[in-house]
């Protein structure tokens, strides 16, 4: 299969709801190794530019495709990122993508796709600069997260509109069991791996390029994980000690797990709902030669799991918008709507509720997010506190993020960490 066949049925799925998670991987397997970076370069970028590249095909259709041929609507979308965002000269993309239609089983469709493919190349001039004067295709994101974005964050929304369309790096974690930050380093400038440590995680480091992560020194042994900067600040704020017991509330793919047990002696209970997500903490547990208890359970519903013993800490990465992180999941963009916010504040509200109870009395509980919307971060945080006199909020006093009236905000940064939320709350005796 060739990667723009594969890039059009990803998008296409994407459209029809799935997220590129969940369809990417077995298309991936399906196109030539060498082929299959090119082919996450078009789903992803197709689904990162979406909103301005679905304004151009609407330009240049007569007539929108009919919902049997959504794979043709993703096709001359993968057609125009390669033009209008790739800069790829027209005389080899064109001919390669109207061939798809070929593979599709659509050979009907080969002449509208390719008129409207060179249509662009002609007329690009005149047909993009009324797309600059609208701010959702000129940023590419939706029209009600784009209000949601300047109304929380009127001075930043803009860079974080602009981050947001951005690849982002490739950071990874030193398994501090295993070595340390400076002699990992050192062992990627003897390979040839250009690298800079972290300016806010001690054991982070970013890679100048991102690369095959399996062929870097020491990945089979596990002496480093592949984690955002801001992801690694949990385990640093929630200060594990040895012979605590511990709760990951919502732990898949186990990323924060492991970092808890590289840190300490711990005796962690690492919970998730979906099931389907569990082999990955396994393997990384594995892999990196550390153990915890995996439970599948709904943090919600303690009864079907818990077994009546309190947990010295809490770490609660609470399902979220995950708005913090669109550079990395680019198709937040089409799936996420306005409405999913409200209830999944209301989620979030029922697991800090439901972990508080299991918290004892001086114990500690983080509360994290990969959301940059104060719905779900820093206005959940203060009615919760507000409602519970036990519950008393420490102050992270620190020099990466900006303080919020409840916790503290990370914002996504050009070659740094992605956007994220901590508060940390502290159950009085």
């Amino acid at each position: 299969m060739s990667a723009r066949r594969a890039a059009a049925m990803a998008l296409s799925a994407v459209l029809a709801g799935q997220s590129l998670n969940q369809c990417l991987p077995p298309l991936e397997l399906r196109v030539d190794l060498a082929d299959r970076g090119f082919l996450r370069d078009l789903a992803l970028g197709s689904c990162r530019h979406f909103q301005r590249l679905n304004a151009l095909a609407k330009m240049l259709l007569s007539r929108p495709f009919g919902e049997e041929d959504q794979d043709l609507f993703a096709l001359l979308i993968i057609g125009l990122y390669q033009l209008e965002i790739q800069k790829k000269a027209p005389h080899a993309a064109v001919h390669a993508t109207v061939e798809v239609c070929e593979e599709l089983g659509k050979g009907y469709a080969k002449s509208v796709i390719n008129a409207c493919l060179r249509r662009y190349a002609r007329e690009y001039e005149s047909l993009t600069p009324p797309l600059d004067e609208n701010p959702v295709t000129a940023s590419s994101h939706p029209k009600w997260l784009v209000k949601m974005l300047s109304k929380a964050w009127p001075e930043q929304f803009q860079d974080i509109l602009e981050q947001n369309n951005q690849r982002p790096p490739l950071c990874l974690r030193v398994n501090q069991r295993h070595g340390s930050r400076e002699q990992y380093l050192e062992r990627l400038q003897q390979a040839g791996i250009e690298a800079r440590p972290a300016e806010h995680s001690a054991v982070g480091i970013y890679l100048a390029e991102s690369c095959d992560i399996t062929a870097l020194p020491g990945f089979a042994d596990g002496d480093f994980s592949v984690q955002d900067e801001a992801a690694q600040l949990a385990a640093m704020l929630l200060a594990p000690q040895d012979g605590e017991r511990i709760l990951d509330a919502c732990a898949a793919p186990g990323g924060k797990t492991c970092h808890l047990l590289e840190s300490a002696d711990a005796r962690v209970v690492a919970l998730d709902i979906e099931e389907n997500r569990l082999p990955r903490v396994h393997e990384n547990l594995a892999r990196l030669q550390l153990s915890a208890e995996v439970v599948c359970a709904d943090m919600a519903t303690p009864d079907a799991w818990w077994d009546g013993e309190l947990f010295d800490a809490i770490l609660l990465d609470a399902p979220c918008s995950a708005t913090g992180v669109i550079r990395r999941h680019p198709d937040i963009k089409l799936l996420r709507r306005r409405e999913d916010i409200g209830q999944l504040a209301q989620v979030q509200a029922q697991l800090l509720d439901t972990a508080w109870s299991l918290l004892k009395p001086g114990g500690r509980l983080l509360y994290a997010t990969c959301s940059v919307l104060p719905q779900e971060n820093s206005e959940q945080i203060r009615r919760f506190v507000d409602a519970n006199s036990d519950a008393q909020l420490q102050t992270l006093d620190f020099c990466w993020g900006s303080a919020c009236n409840a916790g503290r905000q990370l914002l996504p940064q050009r070659d740094g960490h992605d956007g994220f939320y901590y508060a940390l709350l502290h159950k009085t005796q």
